[in-house]
């Protein structure tokens, strides 16, 4: 943990940005893979159930990380 203390945000508008960067880079990858995989029906909803479940990761880790610090 003391390793990643200088590279933190500093403020609640850094710590935006980085919450949208790590938001946006895996949904320009799901967009990808989503016209990707229309053609494999079961590759294509383990890429929802995949996505769907990053993005709860993110948002309870971001919501956790903005209450509890």
């Amino acid at each position: 943990m003391t390793l990643m203390l200088p590279v933190m945000p500093t403020n609640w508008l850094m710590g935006a940005l980085v919450f949208s960067v790590i938001l946006l880079m895996p949904t320009a990858v799901y967009f990808a893979g989503h016209s990707a995989l229309k053609r494999f029906p079961k590759l294509f909803n383990a890429l929802h159930w995949l996505f769907g479940a990053y993005l709860i990761y993110v948002i309870v880790a971001g919501m956790v990380t903005l209450l509890v610090s």
